[in-house]
């Protein structure tokens, strides 16, 4: 055996940054379906409980149509091509009148929305047991919980008046006995007490309940909002659109919780609507009519005026017929005037209302200029017509003109008259809103399907955000990039030892059988489990598989997955032992409760099956058990040995497995490194080395104290046992740097108790049924 260890290249540590691969997602997805299932499926209940569990909202919808508006009532000037612009409907600006306090305030009131009165619940409960209530019944209340409503309670409020600084503040009712009722501020002072059907007042608040059906001491929750609360609550759950483009057909939407006040208040709003729309346009006729009534006395004057002239010019010029181009010049002459003075009353009539600079007398004006402009260069045409005929016309045209604009107005008062006194305007219903039957929200079938829809999700997102940020080592994948080392094999979760665990917790004794599965002899002594393993700080979880553990897999269990990948793990050693510079094997671990002991013995055991000579080490002269699980007695050990208190020939010890030798820890030294950094520990291996084929050291954590270190930079193989979830990147991280700086050539991982993933299950199936069917035929096991 080789005197010296020569030393591996450091371990090269790599970034745990990479990248989830599709594979990697999947098994991660499997692996978890469970745990999956069960995210989606408390997120699916708490959905549908909502879903069954909310008040439902009803909506009811009512139709409006809007046409074209009516012409000034003074009528258009007639337009050139460039001021034709193609009419549109004022749709937009009626959707806002709809939603404007004008039209909803009186709405509010009459439906008295400006006060809200709400029964005290148990959150989602108290939801849940109102559904099953017969309205006007209340269900008796949980003991101690009598101030709250359980379903069946009504309550209404006729009228409700508050000071100022009682307004939006939630008023609490209480229910007292006899039909009667105390109302309290927030501080829970009483402010009045009364009964229903009777007003009630003081402390300057006055209220008539029209309706209270509740057990004594049921708390209600009751508000009076200030005009701005009230109206921007009624607009939220108001809608008002265009149904369809450039349609005039708006659509008016309210929600409420009750159906039938849901249809009251759609049909209320439309009504009103109408109502204020058809007063607007009375209120338009009333002052048109009362403008025009003042200027006809005006017009009649000027008619009687331009009559008078027209006939005094004819009896002195004793003109009668005008010719033929003065008729043309007659005819486009009156048109121009008439036009003219039509459109001066129009602006006489809108400076009344607006400001000279306003966009509609801006417009007159603009169409006047238009006109005079047309009838200058109309004049134009008939400069060479003699002057008696174009005085002629012109008078003609005057009383022709007063004549026209006279009997217009006068029609005009008459049509206005009516219109003040009618009914009608541009706006009409198309359809009232009919009684809802099913609610609109929640929509149960899609809150149920967001509900497991957003339940994937966030199992999916809670599943990869766990494993990205979990510190802790899940899986041989992520070991082996971390620190680029190999993995040897994969040690699952023993149900064997477990049920071999609990027979020896019943005292029942399993039937003693060899390495190949068949009854020993009397005489040989069996090897046995190990006890509970401590903590080398604190308290460290036990391991399931050893703890409360008397019997060894590899002895009293054969059929079993665990052992068949210790059997391939112990293939793999060899080859790594044919290579190292000594055939010292020393397996250890980075923190308690890994299962090197576990995997020390069975290897042992299953290194002697293959026909080599073993000797098992208990290198932990701290808390080693391996005495207790090889069931060896007395004293006489490691320590002593190195100590010089005795020869290693004393202290080999006889397990019962052929090829196996042993040698406990001994007594537990005060100072244990200094006995392993004295020479006598490489000589003691040289010396075993060259009895042995293998020698296995079973030692403490490196990351608890220094003895693993000091070993391992004595044998030729280490090998670090890894637990799933055990012990993190970067403990693993430190042990490997720990290892390489006391010179130990590590070699690789072997990953125990690892747990049944459903990733991997085909692949459990195959090895289970290839041990099954690969068992060796038995043979004789005698004492070494």
């Amino acid at each position: 055996m080789n005197s010296s260890v020569s030393r591996t290249a450091p371990v090269g540590l790599r970034n745990n940054a990479d990248a989830f691969s599709a594979g990697e997602l999947a098994r991660l997805i499997v692996d978890n379906v469970w745990l999956i299932v069960g995210i989606v499926a408390v997120v699916t209940g708490l959905a549908a409980l909502y879903a069954f569990a909310a008040t439902p909202v009803y909506s009811a919808d009512a139709l409006v149509k809007v046409d074209f508006p009516q012409p000034n009532a003074l009528g258009q000037a007639s337009k050139t091509p460039e001021q034709v612009v193609p009419p549109t409907l004022p749709t937009e600006a009626e959707i806002q009148i709809i939603q404007s306090r004008s039209v909803i305030a009186p709405v509010i009131t009459k439906f008295k929305q400006d006060t809200s009165i709400t029964p005290n619940r148990v959150p989602v409960i108290g939801a849940i047991t109102s559904q099953f209530a017969t309205p006007g019944e209340p269900m008796p209340a949980p003991i101690g919980l009598g101030s709250f409503a359980w379903g069946g309670e009504e309550a209404s409020v006729g009228s409700l008046t508050v000071p100022a600084w009682l307004e939006d503040e939630s008023l609490t009712l209480t229910a007292l006995a006899g039909g009667h009722y105390r109302l309290a501020d927030p501080k829970g002072r009483t402010l009045l007490t009364g009964a229903p059907g009777v007003p009630s007042q003081a402390n300057g608040v006055a209220l008539t309940m029209d309706r209270l059906v509740a057990r004594p001491g049921t708390e209600f929750t009751l508000v009076r909002f200030s005009d701005v609360k009230a109206i921007e609550r009624f607009q939220h759950q108001l809608k008002v659109s265009e149904s369809g483009k450039d349609t005039g057909v708006v659509q008016i939407i309210y929600e409420n919780t009750d159906p039938e006040l849901a249809r009251a208040i759609a049909n209320g709003i439309a009504q009103g609507y109408i109502a204020s729309h058809i007063a607007q346009h009375r209120t338009e006729a009333l002052t048109t009519r009362e403008f025009i009534v003042g200027e006809l006395p005006k017009l009649h004057a000027n008619l009687t005026q331009a009559e008078a002239e027209l006939s005094q010019y004819r009896t002195a010029s004793s003109s009668m017929q005008a010719g033929t181009e003065a008729a043309s010049y007659l005819q486009g002459s009156i048109e121009f005037d008439r036009q003219i003075a039509m459109l001066k009353v129009q602006k006489a009539a809108l400076e009344s209302h607006f400001a000279a600079n306003s966009r509609d007398v801006q417009t007159v004006n603009s169409q006047l200029a238009l006109l005079q402009n047309a009838k200058s260069a109309f004049e134009a045409r008939f400069d060479q017509l003699p002057a008696s005929e174009r005085r002629s016309a012109d008078l003609t045209r005057n009383v022709k003109v007063a004549e026209d604009i006279y009997v217009a107005m006068v029609n005009k008062s008459n049509e206005l008259a009516v219109t003040q006194a009618g009914t009608l305007g541009n706006v009409h219903i198309i359809d009232t809103a009919l009684l809802p039957v099913d609610p609109v929200k929640p929509k149960r079938p899609l809150v149920i399907g967001v509900g497991a829809a957003g339940g994937l999700i966030a199992a999916f997102l809670y599943v990869f955000v766990r494993r990205l940020w979990s510190s802790a080592l899940e899986n041989s994948l992520a070991a082996e990039r971390h620190l680029n080392l190999p993995v040897f094999g994969h040690v699952l979760f023993s149900d064997e030892q477990a049920r071999l665990d609990r027979a020896q917790s019943l005292n029942l004794q399993p039937a003693k059988k060899g390495l190949s599965g068949r009854a020993q002899q009397t005489g040989a002594e069996r090897i046995t489990g190990s006890p509970p393993r401590l903590a080398y700080s604190g308290s460290a979880p036990q391991d399931p598989v050893l703890a409360g553990g008397r019997f060894l897999l590899a002895t009293d269990g054969y059929d079993d997955m665990p052992l068949e990948a210790l059997r391939g793990i112990r293939a793999s050693l060899q080859r790594q032992i044919q290579d190292a510079p000594n055939n010292v094997l020393v397996v250890t671990g980075a923190t308690p409760g890994t299962g090197k002991s576990f995997i020390s013995s069975n290897l042992a055991v299953l290194s002697a099956e293959a026909g080599k000579r073993v000797l098992l080490i208990d290198g932990d002269m701290r808390r080693g058990q391996l005495a207790a699980i090889m069931k060896q007695t007395g004293a006489g050990g490691l320590a002593e040995v190195l100590a010089g208190q005795v020869d290693v020939n004393h202290v080999i010890r006889n397990t019962g497995v052929h090829g196996l030798s042993f040698i406990a820890a001994g007594r537990y030294p005060s100072n244990p490194s200094r006995l392993l950094s004295t020479p006598r520990m490489q000589q003691l291996l040289d010396r075993l080395g060259e009895l042995y084929d293998v020698i296995i050291v079973d030692t403490p954590p490196v990351l608890a104290v220094s003895d693993a270190n000091l070993i391992a930079s004595l044998g030729g193989s280490t090998v670090l046992v890894v637990r799933p979830s055990a012990q993190s990147e970067r403990e693993l991280e430190d042990t490997a740097q720990s290892l390489d700086r006391a010179g130990a050539r590590l070699i690789g991982m072997i990953f125990n108790a690892m747990p049944r993933r459903r990733s991997e299950k085909r692949s459990y199936g195959y090895a289970a049924a290839y041990a099954a069917a690969s068992a060796p035929p038995p043979q004789q096991h005698g004492a070494s």
